[in-house]
């Protein structure tokens, strides 16, 4: 959970660096909403390009807890079964 809480928190930073550059860029000329949208835009492919291996370990770790609900979901299902 830590990793892809740590993962969400980088996404959120670079987020607030690409809003904060196009509202100093553009701020007198465009409303908050469509400085938001392209700032995603930025975010999503430098996220891509930045955070790669912070992702993948967050995917995994997202991964392997929803293997483990699973599997006490299935083990309590089980013993329902039985009794």
């Amino acid at each position: 959970m830590r990793t892809f809480l740590v993962y969400t928190l980088l996404r959120l930073v670079i987020f607030a660096a690409c809003f904060g550059v196009l509202f100093v860029l553009f701020g007198s000329q465009a409303s908050g909403w469509l400085i938001a949208l392209p700032a995603l835009l930025f975010t999503s492919g430098l996220s891509w390009l930045l955070l790669r291996r912070q992702g993948a370990e967050a995917g995994r770790a997202f991964s392997s807890g929803v293997h483990a609900a699973r599997g006490r979901l299935d083990a309590a299902t089980r013993k329902e079964d039985v009794d």
